[in-house]
Order: structure tokens, then C-alpha cells, then sequence
């Protein structure tokens, strides 16, 4: 009988090794026993609130040293260079991974819809697997209270553009503007998106087309949008506004436009203006609707400024009120109350100020940031890569039948192809057929 008081000794040389490869690997990922930490990898989907002369490629650049610093984001740095350790270890010898650190990058991170870097508002950012689900905020209802400038157009439809076209404005007031939004911009219609956009033409954009002095190959198609709402919250007679026209971007051009920028800025501040909110679908831009507002009320107009307050479930405090609860306040009282259109489902999450991510220390904005992804994160959980979905439906006997010219679709891909007026092939052509055309004893095939 084997002696039982006695185990035998267990070789534990493949757990040694296995410890080994870890501490190799979280020794060239940075992640020592004192950077590990039982708080959970943050990511998901969240937004801020976008300042005015900022790029959104520039925010996001800024994002990143941000977080990269930051306590709440210091487990998904850890994973992401665990991850990118264990790549590096599969690598041949000789090649590396592309030190996307170097640059400045540290996470990944993307936008649910860019921002022209005169607008300010709402901007959508995805970080880690959240940036896999910003393609549905592209397409989601977006909110924007623009300032219309009337009497002037540019090369860009806004006011940072070149004047190209003045007009009268004696005749324009708040009654005509209203009736105009009523009758012209509500509802489904389609809109020619500006020259300055992202839009390609060919392969290249066509703002750059413009940029280069070039001819588009093709005028922009235009495009269906639709407006759920679209209310005037304000009319400034000239005189009563702040409008200014863009200062020249250095100092050789500020000494040689002086005069024209001069003379431009007394023209902007004798001209009207008015504040709309619209509530509107994807693919519209307010450039264009300024400009063809312009047009509608008999005069030109272009752009002055753009803050987009809500976009999909964010918006920027305090939301703007409906049309429904403002439509009897006078075109000067700008007065809002934090109601929401009645078009959409009211948006729940504030946005965090870019200013207080870049000012303020993380103890300021940790706790809401992590609220929101974490938030997230339980309404999108991560897949499951065992997980398997319960497969192709069986094919329901009641479901109606398709026809085909007239006649009911054949139901084998013989019969299919013969009734498309199509040639067969292999055991289905000529050879592998009876006298009728059918299949061979034993060529049946089953579909």
C-alpha cells in the first residue's frame, strides 16, 4: 500500500514560468506590483462642452495628455500596454509596433460629430471600446442656436469668410423672419451643403477644391434634411449687437487689410441679426441654412455664430426651452427655461466644460466623467467572445411567397437561375439534365 501520510511533490516548474512571462511582460508595460490597481478600466462614451477657436482634432489631442495623467484612467493605460507587451512578444525579430505614445497617444479615442472651430457646444468623444459605438450619434437629432447676420454673404457662408455680396436690409423684421422659418425651413426638404465642407468631390474635399482656387468636377447634390424645430428667439435691429468681423491672423495682413476689416466692421454693426434655435436632423449644416434664409427673406445673410446645446442624450446646462413654452415671449427676451423639444427624447447627461478638464484639478471632474462611463459601460457590456447568438432563424411554412414577373419565385437554385433567364452550370447544365430539362435520377439536390 502506498503511504498516504507522504504527497508526492508537485512540480510547479510551468507555474514559474507562467509567473515569469507575466512580470516580463508587466515589467515592459510599466505595470509594477504598486501600478496595479483593482479599480475598473474605465470606457466608454461621454462629452464636453466644445469652446470657440478650438479644433476638435486639437481637443482631442489635448484629451490625451489629460487622461494619460489622470487616476481614473491609469487601469486602461495599464491594460492598453499590457496588451501592446504581448504584441510586441509575438513581433519577428527585427520589426516593432508603431510608439503611438511618442505622438502623444495614448488611448483610443474618437468624436460623434465634428465642430467648425468658430462653433462651440457639444462635443461627443468615445474612449476605448465607446469609440466602436459613435457612428449611431452621427445620425442622432442635434440642437443648435445659431446668430444669422443679414445683409452680408461670404465666400464661406459664415463671418470669418471673405465678402463676396452685400444687400438691403431695410425690409427685414422679425414678422418676415418668422414667416419665413414657418413656411420655408420646417419639415423635410433638401438642402445644398456649402463649398467649405468635408464633402468629397472625386476623392478630395471639397474645401479644398475652394482653398486651391479650383472648379468642383461636379456641383454638390443636394441633400434631405429635416427641421423638428425651428423658432426665433431674438431680432437685433443694427446697432444693438456685438458682432464683429474675424481680426486679420497676423500682423503683414492686419497692416494690409486694415482699411477693408475697418470698413467691414462698420458695416456689420449697421446691419440686423437674429438668434434662432433649430432642432434638426443629421447631414444638415446651418451654414447653408443661413445663407438660404438670407435669400428667402430677399436679402443675403451668412453666419455669425453657432453653439450646438444638444446632441443625442448630452446637452450643455441649461437646456433650451420647446417652441411650445416660448412662443408667446416678445423677440427680445432671449429668456430660457431648461425644458426640451417635444420632437426628441430630452437629453439626461450634462456635458463637462473643456475648460475645467484643462484648468481644474481631476478631483473636479472624476466623478462625473466616471459616472457617465461607468453608466455606459452597464448599458453596453463587453462581448462575450465565447458567446455564440442563437444562429440563422428556420424559415417560417406561412411566410408569403415572393414573386418574380408575375409568377411565383422558383424555390430550388436550378429552377431560380432558369427563370432569371440565366445559364447553368456543372450537374446543373444541359448534360446533367433529362430530356424535360429535369435532373438525373440521383442529381436532386437539397435546398
Amino acid at each position: 500500500m502506498a503511504n498516504l501520510g507522504v504527497l508526492p511533490q508537485v512540480n510547479n516548474d510551468h507555474e514559474d514560468h507562467v509567473d515569469e512571462a507575466v512580470q516580463t511582460i508587466s515589467s515592459l508595460a510599466g505595470i509594477g506590483p504598486s501600478t496595479m490597481s483593482t479599480e475598473p478600466i474605465l470606457e466608454g462614451v461621454f462629452a464636453i462642452s466644445k469652446p470657440t477657436t478650438k479644433t476638435t482634432p486639437q481637443i482631442l489631442l489635448d484629451l490625451q495628455s489629460i487622461f494619460a495623467s489622470s487616476t481614473i484612467f491609469a487601469p486602461l493605460l495599464n491594460d492598453i500596454r499590457r496588451k501592446r507587451a504581448e504584441q510586441e512578444s509575438h513581433q519577428p525579430a527585427g520589426q516593432k509596433l508603431k510608439d503611438e505614445e511618442r505622438d502623444g497617444r495614448f488611448f483610443k479615442l474618437g468624436h460623434g460629430g465634428t465642430l467648425d472651430p468658430m462653433a462651440s457646444g457639444v462635443l461627443i468623444v468615445g474612449i476605448g471600446r465607446g469609440t466602436k459605438h459613435l457612428s449611431k450619434y452621427l445620425d442622432s437629432t442635434k440642437t443648435y442656436e445659431t446668430v444669422v447676420l443679414f445683409g452680408l454673404s461670404t465666400t464661406t457662408y459664415d463671418i470669418e469668410g471673405d465678402e463676396i455680396a452685400r444687400a438691403p436690409t431695410t425690409h427685414i423684421t422679425p414678422e418676415l423672419i418668422r414667416d419665413k422659418l414657418t413656411t420655408t425651413f420646417m419639415g423635410t426638404f433638401r438642402q445644398v451643403p456649402p463649398i467649405y465642407s468635408g464633402l468629397k468631390v472625386d476623392g478630395m474635399k471639397a474645401v479644398e477644391y475652394a482653398r486651391q482656387g479650383k472648379e468642383l468636377p461636379r456641383n454638390l447634390v443636394d441633400r434631405e434634411v429635416q427641421v423638428h424645430e425651428c423658432e426665433l428667439l431674438d431680432f437685433m435691429p443694427p446697432g444693438t449687437h456685438d458682432i464683429h468681423y474675424p481680426p486679420p491672423q497676423n500682423e503683414q495682413e492686419a497692416n494690409e487689410n486694415r482699411e477693408t476689416h475697418d470698413t467691414i466692421q462698420i458695416a456689420v454693426s449697421s446691419l440686423p441679426a437674429a438668434k434662432i434655435r433649430l432642432t434638426v436632423s443629421s447631414g444638415f449644416y446651418v451654414r447653408s441654412f443661413a445663407h438660404d434664409l438670407g435669400i428667402a427673406c430677399g436679402s443675403v445673410a451668412t453666419m455669425a455664430s453657432l453653439h450646438r446645446s444638444g446632441q443625442a442624450d448630452f446637452y450643455t446646462p441649461p437646456f433650451p426651452s420647446s417652441s411650445s413654452s416660448s412662443s408667446s415671449q416678445p423677440p427680445n427676451d432671449t429668456t430660457t427655461t431648461p425644458t426640451v423639444p417635444t420632437t426628441s427624447s430630452p437629453p439626461t447627461i450634462p456635458t463637462i466644460p473643456y475648460e475645467t478638464l484643462t484648468t481644474l484639478d481631476e478631483s473636479e471632474w472624476s466623478s462625473q466623467l466616471s459616472n457617465t462611463l461607468l453608466a455606459w459601460m452597464k448599458q453596453n457590456p463587453p462581448r462575450d467572445n465565447k458567446a455564440r447568438g442563437p444562429g440563422r432563424k428556420a424559415r417560417d411554412k406561412d411566410i408569403v411567397r415572393q414573386r418574380f414577373r408575375g409568377e411565383w419565385l422558383a424555390g430550388t437554385k436550378r429552377e431560380r437561375i432558369l427563370q432569371q433567364g440565366g445559364k447553368v452550370k456543372g450537374r446543373l447544365s444541359k448534360k446533367g439534365r433529362g430530356k424535360n430539362g429535369d435532373l438525373g435520377a440521383g442529381d436532386e439536390r437539397k435546398e
